[in-house]
């Protein structure tokens, strides 16, 4: 872990040196190549989010630590200018080193995109919108039943005021060296924006996600407090036997006024099992934010996602956000527990490469995974860097 702080630290010192000693896009220009002609192109993609978080626990432990929560290195680019690639190789705080998104795409087709490698599955407003961009340090409760990255083909395709991708998976890399028959997945996502002007926009969705979990017939849901600086975990399922599909549903909206966000999910998983009964888990989360130096959110009407936020000023961007989100793992036999957060965060954007975030996070469960109830305290922050 020393290591990988260290490392972390010289490469924002780097990118901090970058962004404040050169204007504009020298930092863009300096990490990525376009030949004569533009068949050939090649950018040099990094992050890194560094942790610190205290906390005071009730019945789980949860630990003060500075941890590593994200340090990734990639490339992306094009070839032949209708072929892409890109590669990503990341190091979690939970996981260790691994390859996290590689695939190849074909963009030869008007408003269509195809892809394949590991790759995200389309669903969530949440999950699909980049860990550098989201207004809280973690995503909410709710992102247990987002799958991620896994092996598979995906298709996009988009309209003025719509966008849809759907898709075929298998298991994610860490499960590929199993010798058991693996899981095999179908998952689609549709979005609509009625409205998309520039500074007000109106976003819906909806996501679903059939899986056959194969030979493994083995599932389980856990959440972190929406923290990741601690391994406790208030809420979880442990291990669920004899599992033979899962049906995941999701419904997403956003409102965007200028500098102000209203946004929302539901999620809900539905197992069916060979000789238990078939327990259904639920969670959602209702957040806002509001950007107080009068910058605006922007949206991806082609991706049904969020982008970054871009400073006017040299002094950066301040944003404050809040968000309620809920996690219900008790049903049928199942005592998972239920637990509600409430979390506040207050962001400075000092510029489109560099974020400090601070967030306080009440955590409730009631009851938590051993039929007990607490209530749990935790104040973190986060330097962030990416290019």
């Amino acid at each position: 872990m020393y290591q990988q702080i260290t490392r972390a630290s010289a490469m924002l010192t780097l990118v901090l040196a970058a962004t404040t000693s050169h204007a504009g896009n020298a930092l863009q220009d300096a990490t990525s190549y376009k030949s004569e002609g533009g068949d050939f192109t090649i950018k040099l993609k990094g992050r890194v989010h560094l942790d610190a978080a205290t906390a005071d626990d009730d019945v789980t432990k949860l630990d003060d630590d500075v941890d590593l929560r994200r340090l990734r290195l990639g490339v992306s680019g094009t070839v032949m200018k209708d072929w892409t690639y890109t590669y990503n190789y990341d190091s979690e705080s939970d996981v260790g080193y691994r390859v996290k998104g590689a695939y190849i795409g074909y963009k030869g087709v008007d408003h269509v995109r195809m892809y394949v490698g590991n790759i995200q599955q389309p669903f969530s407003l949440e999950e699909l919108t980049s860990s550098n961009h989201i207004p809280l340090m973690e995503r909410s409760l709710a992102n247990v039943f987002a799958p991620s990255y896994t092996i598979g083909a995906l298709v996009q395709t988009w309209g003025k005021h719509w966008s849809f991708a759907g898709g075929y998976f298998d298991d994610n890399l860490a499960d590929r060296h199993n010798d058991n028959e693996g899981s095999h997945s179908l998952a689609a996502r549709v979005t609509f924006n009625p409205i998309d002007k520039r500074h007000y926009k109106i976003h819906l969705g909806a996501s679903t996600i059939y899986r056959d979990v194969g030979s493994h017939q083995t599932v389980s849901y856990s959440s972190r407090p929406e923290s990741y600086v601690t391994d406790g975990k208030l809420v979880s399922t442990g291990t669920l036997h004899d599992v033979d599909d899962i049906k995941t549903y999701g419904l997403e909206a956003a409102l965007i006024k200028g500098s102000w966000l209203l946004q929302g999910e539901a999620m809900r998983a539905e197992l069916s099992r060979k000789s238990k009964a078939d327990p259904t888990f639920d969670g959602g989360y209702i957040q806002g934010g509001w950007i107080v130096t009068g910058e605006n959110y922007r949206y991806s009407g082609k991706k049904g996602s969020f982008s970054q936020i871009k400073p006017k000023s040299k002094y950066g961007a301040v944003e404050l956000a809040i968000r309620y989100s809920t996690l219900d793992l008790e049903d049928k036999g199942v005592t998972g527990g239920e637990e509600d957060n409430l979390t506040l965060g207050i962001n400075w954007h000092i510029n489109q490469n560099l974020r400090i975030m601070a967030n306080y996070v009440n955590a409730d469960a009631s009851p938590n995974r051993d039929g007990l109830n607490e209530d749990a305290d935790i104040l973190q922050m986060r330097i962030q860097a990416y290019f």
